[in-house]
């Protein structure tokens, strides 16, 4: 079996918990198989639909899983361990399987612990096949769908953007994600998902833009938009790309990935005053976005723009020291190229001007934070 090192926060383990218990017969069977064995078992009772052995054999690793994560001192000093592989896959394997046994909110609460131990997950298994299945999962699809209808619930509707964005059906995934969001602003698992399905839009492969006709635009609907706005902002057509998405945000206001492509593409265009405002509310409505390590020359079909408009830039505060949204720009593209000292630099002072302090303040914690971490080896 292999161990995998993970750069994570020792106390937040506690919140895996146990989800129930064997029977005693199986627990003396199962307790006498390897973890490898398990997994292998898990994963072929699964694979066949044998659910209800399959979450057993789970339900045994994540058992393993949490004693081996009880021993640990919850406290913010250890930030590695070595976990097993097949220990760090259980709660995901069990949360399916209770998924497909409609045991919802424990299926939900697994998955979260899962995702806290193992942050990587849905960017190392962005597809899962079995959720594209349509006889294996259309029941249980069809069962949250009648659930979110009748009931301000959020668990149906949580495990319903799971399954779509697993599924590779980002924009019904994020629908289902932005309903949680806007009640719940601090809700964990939507919050997770939201910035991976962002992430993935800002970074999707271009749309085919000889069927893009400009005066029809009004007809769109925001995601054409925004896939419309990224394809021309990564062919360094700025103008195109800020008009695309200035029309989305007038279309649907709290989308935030919208106003920071705004105020991107503003940034491109050399219009610093705007770019600000726009990225400031993007980051208003969903601070959580700059939690994602992305690197702004990503964006680029040229990443040499990149590093031109940022000289401009540059020489602009150079130039005019005392304009706070140059500044605040500065710092948040320096933030976004990982360069956090010289962001932190500018963040700090725009800090005690209040139309900047929450956001500045949000970037320079998370430097802290990020400065602090180290390489994390992906499963």
């Amino acid at each position: 079996m292999r161990a995998v090192r993970f750069t994570v926060t020792v106390f937040s383990f506690f919140l895996l918990g146990s989800v129930g218990r064997l029977l005693a017969q199986d627990k003396g069977k199962l307790g006498n198989l390897s973890n490898e064995v398990l997994l292998g078992k898990a994963e072929r009772t699964f694979r066949i639909r044998i659910v209800t052995a399959a979450e057993r054999y789970y339900r045994e690793l994540n058992e393993r899983l949490r004693k081996q994560l009880s021993t640990l001192e919850p406290n913010d000093s250890q930030k590695q361990i070595e976990l097993d592989e097949e220990l760090v896959l259980a709660p995901f394997g069990l949360g399916h399987s209770l998924l497909y046994l409609h045991h919802y909110p424990e299926a939900l609460s697994v998955l979260e612990s899962g995702l806290k131990i193992y942050p990587d997950w849905a960017h190392s298994h962005s597809s899962l096949l079995f959720f594209q299945d349509p006889l294996f999962t259309g029941p249980v699809l069809s069962d949250l769908e009648k659930q979110v209808k009748s009931s301000r619930d959020n668990v149906p509707r949580l495990l319903y953007g799971y399954v779509q964005f697993f599924a590779s059906n980002l924009p019904v995934a994020s629908s289902s994600f932005s309903e949680v969001l806007a009640a719940d602003k601090e809700n964990f698992f939507a919050s997770y998902f939201m910035n991976k399905i962002q992430l993935t839009e800002r970074q999707s492969s271009a749309v085919d833009l000889e069927k893009f006709n400009e005066k029809e635009t009004d007809k769109l609907p925001v995601d054409e938009l925004i896939n419309y706005g990224s394809s021309f902002f990564k062919k360094s057509d700025y103008s195109m790309a800020a008009k695309l998405f200035k029309r989305a945000i007038e279309t649907q206001k709290d989308v935030p990935v919208v106003h920071i492509a705004y105020g991107d593409s503003l940034f491109a265009l050399g219009r610093f005053d705007e770019a600000t405002q726009a990225i400031l509310k993007g980051l208003e409505i969903y601070p959580k976005y700059a939690e994602a390590q992305i690197n702004r020359r990503d964006f680029y079909g040229n990443p040499s723009e990149f590093d031109a408009q940022l000289q401009r830039l540059e020489n602009y505060v150079h130039k005019h020291p005392t304009n706070l949204n140059a500044r605040f720009l500065l710092g948040y593209n320096y933030f976004f190229i990982q360069d956090y000292d010289r962001a932190d630099q500018q963040l700090q002072a725009v800090l005690s001007d209040k139309s900047f302090h929450s956001s500045a303040l949000y970037l320079h914690d998370l430097i802290l934070r990020f400065s602090g971490q180290k390489t994390k080896k992906p499963l």
